[in-house]
Parts: structure tokens; C-alpha cells; sequence
């Protein structure tokens, strides 16, 4: 597996200094990113008004290799809906040689809502297939919600074809008490990708933080103020991998069995100043164990 960044790491540095930020990401020995973006109708890319080709120019040339993007939108309940722009942002990130693309959040409202969603999932992930990418969605923790008695997350892998998966953050999986590798070992084939970052030990009596939300009704567009991931954790919550608890050589040595092709580190916050010396934490934690490279 090979292991990458995803660029939510460092969104701040890339808005003030987009070359610098590539050329400190290139000097940490890390090749692989995943980009996050606001997809609008008139940039269906990774945000920076480039076309594919100029993207791919611009990242081949600090090195690195744009394997493709999670994206949110200004309309993300009817985007979904919407195939024509869908399709746009499909062609630009086939046109620029990436293997996925998916959601960074969804909400999924109630029962009928939530099986009309499926069907846009695979509808995606059947044009995706053509375009020879898979369709992902990006976890946090509403997905252990119930729906007719059942976590949202054990549908969501049972009700899509095999082009649609997870972008499987572990960190915000294990704040809903999903098992990594139990969840690895049972639908290992839906996860695509992987995002890791870690959960300090002096935490631990926080770590459910799916027990926060309501009983009585799903997170949803109109609610997610109060109940959305980064209203119910604190910055403290967030530690670098190899730090805390999680333990990714279990996590690698299963992933590795279903030849998932990427893990990138994605801090969302960190114990460092400096974002890039807590990539490089991560990076050489990470790269001492077996099973992940960087080549």
C-alpha cells in the first residue's frame, strides 16, 4: 500500500502558497495526493480554475501525482441528483488520470431519502466504472446512525455495486467504535482508500463520540450545526499516527490483504506548528512498519 497526504492537511498553506506548500510536500519524500475541493459549476476540478492537464503538469512537476479528490459543493444534497454536473467533474478527473472521487460528508435525512441516495451512489459509480475510477464516500461517525434498525454504514456497503466504496477514514470510524480491522476484514473489497490520523490515549474516556448523537432523528442538512464531527470533538482530539491507541500495523497487514491501494495521512488538527513536521511525524512512524512504502 502506498502511503500519500490528503491535502485537508494543509488547505490553509495551499491558499497562501500553493507551489511553496507542493515543493514542502515533495521534500518530505511523499508522492501520492489526494485532493479536497468545492466543486462549482464553473471549476468541477480541484478548485484552482486549472484544466486536468494543467493540474497534472503542475503536480508532476514538484513530483507528486494527483490520485484523485474528495469534494464538497455549495448544494451538496441536489449535486448528487444533478448528473449533468456530475458528469462534468467525472470527465475532468478522468481526463487527469485519477483512480477516484467521492463525497468528504453526506447526510441521508430518513429511510426513503437515504435508498434514493444509494441509487444516485450507483448511478455515479457506473459512470465512474466507465471513466475507470470507483466512486467513494468519506466517513465520520453519523454513519453508525440506524436506519430500520441497522447502522447507515453496513447499508451503504451492502446497497452499492462494486465501483462504489469507502474512502475509509479509520480515525473518525473508531469515534463511532467501529473495530478497524473487524471493518477491514468484512468489506475490505469496498474500501478504495484509506485516511489515518490518530487518538491520544489521555482521551479515551471521550472516544465515543457517535453516543452524542440523537436517538430520535438522523443528522441532516438542517441540523448538522449542532450535531456535525467537528461540533461534538475538540482540536485535542486529534494526534498524530503511532501517538495513540490506534494500531496500524493491524490495520495495514488487513488492508494489504484486499490490495488497497493508498493510505494518506490527513491531520485535521495537530501537536505541531509547523503542519509539515507532523507529516513528517506521521510519515516515519508510518514507514516503519511493514507494508506500506512511499515508492
Amino acid at each position: 500500500m502506498k502511503l500519500g497526504v490528503q491535502s485537508f492537511t494543509m488547505m490553509r498553506e495551499i491558499m497562501t502558497d500553493l507551489h511553496g506548500t507542493l515543493k514542502r510536500i515533495q521534500e518530505l519524500g511523499l508522492r501520492y495526493v489526494e485532493w479536497i475541493a468545492r466543486v462549482t459549476p464553473e471549476d468541477p476540478g480541484i478548485g484552482l480554475g486549472l484544466s486536468p492537464k494543467e493540474a497534472v503538469d503542475l503536480f508532476r512537476s514538484y513530483g507528486l501525482e494527483l490520485t484523485g479528490c474528495i469534494f464538497g459543493s455549495e448544494n451538496p444534497r441536489e449535486l448528487i441528483f444533478d448528473y449533468d454536473s456530475m458528469q462534468r467533474i467525472i470527465d475532468w478527473y478522468r481526463e487527469a488520470g485519477c483512480s477516484a472521487i467521492g463525497l468528504a460528508n453526506d447526510y441521508f435525512v430518513d429511510e426513503e431519502f437515504f435508498k434514493r441516495r444509494m441509487d444516485a451512489y450507483n448511478e455515479i459509480g457506473r459512470r465512474c466504472q466507465e471513466a475507470n475510477m470507483s466512486w467513494v464516500y468519506h466517513n465520520h461517525f453519523h454513519e453508525q446512525q440506524k436506519i430500520g434498525g441497522r447502522p447507515i454504514l453496513e447499508l451503504m456497503a451492502e446497497q452499492t455495486m462494486d465501483a462504489v466504496g469507502f474512502d475509509w477514514d479509520v480515525y473518525w470510524g473508531v469515534r463511532g467504535l467501529v473495530d478497524p480491522v473487524a471493518f477491514i476484514r468484512k468489506y475490505g473489497n469496498k474500501i478504495k482508500r484509506f485516511h489515518c490520523k490518530d487518538f491520544p490515549f489521555s482521551r479515551l474516556d471521550t472516544l465515543n463520540a457517535a453516543k452524542l448523537l440523537p436517538e430520535d432523528e438522523l443528522v441532516n442538512w438542517d441540523n448538522k450545526s449542532r450535531y456535525s464531527a467537528y461540533q461534538l470533538v475538540t482540536p485535542q482530539d486529534f494526534i498524530e499516527c503511532g501517538s495513540g491507541f490506534i494500531n496500524w500495523q493491524d490495520v495495514i497487514t488487513q488492508a494489504n490483504k484486499f490490495h488497497i491501494p493508498y493510505m494518506f495521512v490527513e491531520q485535521d488538527h495537530t501537536t505541531y506548528a509547523d503542519k509539515f513536521e507532523s507529516l513528517r511525524a506521521s510519515k516515519d512512524y508510518l514507514l516503519s512498519l511493514r507494508g506500506l512504502t512511499v515508492d
